[in-house]
């Protein structure tokens, strides 16, 4: 019984699919053609806004530096750890916060400015 239900889904899907398919009609290329030179030219903006949005989990990341570089400084006597390493990662991690400030303050700016740049105003 349960098969033969499957079954009769799966054609009431299939003729929903056929009806619907010869309703559909072409675009009309003017139309087109307007939409790809609308979405070219909003690309910067829009690249503008996801680069600010970005930004904040990258720097949220970084601040992880700040453990992993005490890490490797006291594991440094043991092989493939360097302590130069961990004073780098260490020097990042320690800068990390402040940029992730700086970052989660610019966004608003950043996303509306690029929005702002996507629509044209």
């Amino acid at each position: 019984m349960h098969k033969q239900t499957r079954h009769c889904w799966a054609a009431v899907l299939v003729s929903f699919l056929c009806a619907t398919a010869t309703h559909l009609y072409a675009a009309d290329p003017v139309s087109v053609i307007q939409t790809a030179a609308a979405v070219k030219e909003a690309a910067p903006g829009l690249t503008r806004a996801g680069k600010g949005i970005a930004e904040v989990p990258r720097q949220t990341a970084q601040c992880l530096r700040l453990p992993l570089g005490l890490v490797q400084m006291v594991f440094s006597p043991l092989p493939e750890v360097t302590f130069k390493d961990g004073l780098k990662n260490t020097g990042k991690g320690l800068v990390a916060p402040f940029k992730l400030c700086i970052a989660i303050l610019e966004m608003p700016y950043e996303v509306v400015c690029g929005i702002g740049e996507a629509s044209g105003a």
